[in-house]
């Protein structure tokens, strides 16, 4: 009778006790708390996303999420230089004509300076860098802006970061698309490898402009130069391969790692842009892209595009794949083997959804 009792009331207490778990709400900081103290058995079997560019942190940014992986710091270079720029027309001035502007990396800025400021004349459907002028874009923003909004503040101020005409000064300037080729081709043909990359693009989309819009795709010479371009680990020829790489083609399908499965585009280009941001392409909580994410979309909790990307642009399922993609990509990089990224030529999966990643050149 008393192992009976005694069994009654050791069974009663389990069952409170796991009701009481069950309705016990848990707080994140112990589920990482656990995870640390669990046996070295389990952590061995799943790959840590913290040793890579995206971190292991919580479901929502700045809530007491670690750092992640230590970037290097942007670039000292010209071209970084260009993207901070807020004025286009003092930098074009100062390149032009001199020593420095005749360099591979000055002739590729002073193009890309034109291609976003000057009229392309014999390109009339040429989009403009702004429609708008800054104050009605400002008064528009304002006033779809909710008063109580949580984040008012920094959305307002992450607006104005934006709110710079980079052209000013370039009213009346023109020039033709030969002229923009000849001088990429210049700037190609001094070793640029931005601008080898750049040329690919370029190449590719003359031939949607002719009207191939369904059938342009990528020469295996091409993907060659693209390779090539980031080799020499300049993270804006990365930025401008990797979105060439990432997009759907009508007859290619990339594949990468031992097993050769076809990449899934939109984790490709991540793994892409956060390999970039690793080798100094500027990426922290003032660029372009952060800013007009938290402006127009309240994402302002993040401090570099790799957190944007794991925290906004990426499913659970896509930051994994971004993990393995840069472990692969990291070594090519690094040693040249290209082994584990092959292309196959053939029909693409009918139905699949079809990813275009920037809008080309013009």
């Amino acid at each position: 009778m008393n192992a009976r009792i005694v069994g009654f009331f050791a069974a009663l207490v389990v069952v409170v006790a796991a009701a009481y778990l069950l309705g016990k709400s848990v707080d994140p900081s112990e589920l990482r708390a656990g995870a640390a103290s669990a046996p070295a058995a389990s952590s061995a079997t799943r790959p840590s996303l913290a040793a890579r560019g995206f971190p292991l942190a919580p479901a929502a940014p700045g809530a007491g999420a670690p750092a992640p992986r230590p970037q290097a710091p942007a670039r000292l270079s010209l071209y970084n230089e260009y993207l901070a720029a807020r004025s286009y027309r003092a930098l074009y001035e100062r390149l032009h004509g001199s020593p420095e502007g005749a360099t591979g990396e000055g002739l590729y800025v002073m193009y890309d300076i034109l291609k976003k400021c000057a009229t392309v004349t014999d390109r009339p459907f040429r989009r403009g860098p702004n429609a708008k002028p800054v104050d009605q874009r400002r008064q528009e923003f304002l006033a779809a802006l909710a008063p109580d909004d949580p984040q008012r503040d920094k959305r307002i101020a992450a607006f104005e970061g934006t709110a710079v005409d980079h052209c000013a000064g370039f009213e009346g300037v023109t020039v033709t698309q030969a002229d923009l080729d000849r001088m990429l081709g210049e700037a190609a043909d001094a070793g640029d490898p931005k601008a080898k990359a750049a040329t690919v693009e370029s190449q590719v989309w003359a031939q949607r402009r002719a009207g191939q819009w369904r059938t342009a795709t990528l020469s295996e010479s091409q993907i060659s130069t693209l390779e090539d371009a980031v080799g020499t680990k300049d993270p804006a020829a990365m930025m401008t391969a990797g979105r060439l790489l990432s997009n759907t083609w009508p007859d290619i399908t990339m594949r990468l790692g031992e097993d050769a499965s076809a990449v899934e585009p939109r984790a490709f280009y991540n793994a892409w842009q956060v390999l970039a941001c690793e080798y100094g392409y500027p990426c922290g909580a003032d660029t372009p892209q952060l800013l007009q994410a938290c402006a127009y979309n309240a994402h302002c909790d993040t401090r570099s595009l790799p957190e944007y990307l794991y925290y906004y642009a990426s499913s659970p399922y896509e930051a994994q794949l971004v993990s393995q993609y840069e472990s692969v990509l990291r070594t090519a990089i690094e040693k040249g083997d290209w082994s584990q990224l092959t292309v196959t030529r053939g029909p693409g999966m009918p139905g699949a959804t079809r990813y275009m990643f920037g809008h080309g050149p013009g």
